[in-house]
């Protein structure tokens, strides 16, 4: 039995709007256009109806469900049999499902850890929502988000759904979708610098064709770029830590994972300055805000949640990182070591 891989990753190369035009009914690019113009506004209750972000629209822009798909049979162009997609997500927080606080990155854009939607142990599953943002995932359509403030809702705008965790069961969503994200292909698995001489020779070629089996051999040439990419990655961090976890001294190989600092997709997320060698179960919790390392100090700080277990010991560890061009980005460690404190507070 082949175990079922733990990371799923959207392995589309250009995400953008005009590809996902092609995918979704006609309904949902006013819909996408409305989500971007009220980027980065307040609004007082979710658009579910009359309101003013939601008027105009022949189809709803959200539902009380945090995952909201529309119901494709009503749509005026007709969506019966058709593959369905998630429209939007709200999040409320720690409230009802554990979504992670948004997550900014140095480049302007932000991440949003969001939880799938499961019925309640010993109920039934009827809800396919997840599944419809599962098909985002691998289609590569964006969805709008929405995230409860004290005073109603976020609009963060546009978004791509570039990964599904199965251990942590949730998605990791990258926005925001805009002009100028777009236009600085921000949303790309690869970029022409990351191909050799034939390879892009090739998926030239292939844009002239239009076929089942051309998206296959393109998607094909991506993914290899990417392993590569990824194997690489693995390797300078090896060599950067001397094959040494710097936490706790593990120097297993097969014990040993490539943590990614700032967890997103595409070449720019694989290179050494971004990445920390690390035991696997310290990734994972170094992945969900347990444990952080002070930028400027190189020191381990865990969360509350961690002191009456045994990773109480690492706590407050000076940790010898590398110096030079393998150095981690302090950047990126405040980035993750912020959104750290942020956790705490929310669970204190």
């Amino acid at each position: 039995m082949i175990d079922e891989p733990l990371i799923y990753d959207c392995d589309v190369n250009a995400l953008s709007l005009e590809r996902a035009r092609g995918l979704v009914p006609p309904e949902f690019l006013p819909a996408y256009r409305r989500l971007i113009d009220y980027e980065g506004r307040q609004i007082p209750r979710l658009p579910r109806g009359s309101e003013e972000m939601a008027r105009g629209l022949d189809i709803k822009l959200a539902s009380q469900r945090g995952i909201h798909s529309p119901n494709y049979d009503s749509l005026p162009s007709g969506g019966a049999g058709k593959r369905k997609y998630a429209l939007s997500v709200h999040s409320e927080g720690q409230a009802y499902y554990d979504d992670k606080n948004v997550i900014t990155r140095p480049d302007g854009t932000w991440i949003l850890d969001y939880k799938a939607h499961r019925a309640a142990p010993g109920k039934r599953e009827t809800d396919q929502s997840t599944k419809f943002l599962m098909n985002n995932l691998e289609d590569g359509v964006p969805v709008g988000v929405m995230v409860r403030s004290d005073s109603g809702y976020n609009v963060l705008g546009l978004a791509f759904v570039e990964q599904f965790n199965a251990e942590t069961d949730s998605f990791t969503i990258h926005g925001p979708v805009n002009a100028q994200t777009e236009a600085a292909h921000t949303f790309y698995l690869i970029t022409e610098a990351d191909l050799s001489p034939k390879e892009k020779e090739e998926l030239k070629d292939l844009k002239a064709q239009i076929s089942a089996e051309r998206d296959e051999r393109v998607r094909k040439i991506v993914n290899t770029v990417a392993r590569q990419q990824q194997e690489r990655f693995r390797k300078q961090l090896f060599e950067a830590y001397r094959g040494v976890c710097p936490v706790t001294h593990v120097d297993v190989p097969e014990a040993l994972q490539a943590a990614h600092i700032d967890r997103y997709r595409g070449p720019r997320s694989q290179v050494v300055n971004n990445g920390i060698l690390l035991r696997a179960d310290i990734h994972r919790l170094y992945d969900d805000n347990l444990l952080s390392i002070e930028p400027e100090t190189h020191i381990l700080r865990i969360s509350d949640r961690l002191r009456r277990s045994p990773y109480q010991d690492l706590a407050d560890m000076r940790l010898i990182m590398p110096t030079g061009k393998a150095a981690p980005d302090d950047e990126l460690l405040d980035m993750h070591f912020r959104h750290f404190k942020v956790a705490e507070r929310l669970v204190s």
